[in-house]
């Protein structure tokens, strides 16, 4: 078993990835505080329904992030039934033993912790990165959490807003890597034309 100081797990639907992902992916990866940084797409996410497939989202990652330095898991992919972070990150230790997991996300998801299938194990298991997102506060009614608070200049973009734009058949190219709109023109993705 690989073992290793501390590992990023950053998770998402990433329906569509778009360049508020990227930028704090970038900052993250620019910052060298992660041994290792892994990107973990949904599979089948139990609190929102995904617009497209999660091979194809996957595939939308991958053609994303080419060329940085991490890796990009499908362990939710491949895994049947509702995508768990705790299931996530248990699976990810038996393929390698870090001392540290933290489990990076938005404030406004952390907001929602207490949602989470079973929130307490999960962190027993990592301590969490909150990425202040605009117009978000990082708070969480679990104050006994371990975790931190990070500001980066982060982009407001919601894949929602890209979703409606693409449907509407506005302009939304510059909020996506040019591969990635590419790949939503060529498949059809979203409404698009």
């Amino acid at each position: 078993m690989i073992k290793i100081n501390n590992c990023a797990i950053y998770g998402g639907t990433f329906d569509p990835i778009h360049n508020g992902h990227i930028f704090l992916i970038d900052a993250l990866l620019a910052a060298k505080k992660f041994e290792k940084f892994i990107v973990v797409p949904a599979g089948d996410p139990w609190q929102k329904e995904p617009n497209v497939p999660a091979r194809q989202r996957v595939e939308m990652v991958r053609l994303a992030l080419v060329g940085r330095d991490l890796e990009i898991s499908e362990v939710e992919v491949n895994r049947t039934g509702p995508s768990y972070a705790l299931d996530t990150v248990t699976e990810l230790h038996s393929e390698f033993s870090a001392q540290r997991y933290t489990w990076v996300l938005g404030s406004d998801a952390f907001a929602q912790l207490d949602s989470w299938y079973r929130i307490d194990e999960l962190a027993k298991l990592v301590e969490f990165l909150v990425i202040k997102r605009p117009g978000s506060a990082a708070t969480s009614a679990r104050p006994n959490f371990k975790y931190e608070t990070l500001e980066i200049a982060a982009l407001d973009i919601s894949a929602s807003e890209v979703r409606r734009k693409i449907s509407a058949h506005e302009n939304y190219e510059e909020l996506l890597p040019a591969s990635v709109v590419y790949y939503i023109k060529e498949h059809g993705l979203y409404g698009a034309a």
